[in-house]
């Protein structure tokens, strides 16, 4: 996992929004990480080792007033 969301970060996400993503290398409070539909903190979180055919899911869980 931690590859993918460095590669994400590096190569895909443009000017800003980042920062908006990952937070002192970590992904930002507020942002749920599903692996597989599981909770990426029973998985491992960033430790996880990426399998063919995972199925990965950024969530924000925040929202504006």
């Amino acid at each position: 996992m931690n590859y993918l969301l460095h590669y994400l970060c590096n190569n895909v996400m443009k000017g800003g929004r980042k920062d908006m993503f990952i937070v002192d290398d970590q992904v930002r409070p507020g942002i749920l990480v599903l692996i597989n539909d599981a909770d990426w903190e029973l998985e491992g979180e960033e430790k996880y080792q990426l399998q063919p055919k995972d199925n990965i899911l950024f969530v924000s869980t925040l929202h504006g007033g």
